[in-house]
């Protein structure tokens, strides 16, 4: 079983390909299969990102995270 966890793209590179993205204080490079575009949230899942969610769903799933 796999675990998709929500992250805020902060960044993106090689024309939005890869994104650099934020889950709390830790950052990481992803690759964007979504076309995310930055500050918009999604799913990622095994250095995926996967499906775009909205800000309240990221908000939610940061909060059961705590």
């Amino acid at each position: 079983m796999c675990l998709a966890i929500a992250a805020k793209v902060i960044e993106l590179k090689e024309n939005g390909k890869k994104a650099v993205v934020e889950q709390g204080k830790t950052r990481r490079e992803v690759l964007n299969m979504t076309k995310a575009k930055k500050d918009e949230f999604v799913l990622v899942q095994q250095g995926f990102a996967v499906e775009k969610i909205s800000e309240k769903e990221a908000r939610k799933t940061f909060e059961a995270l705590k």
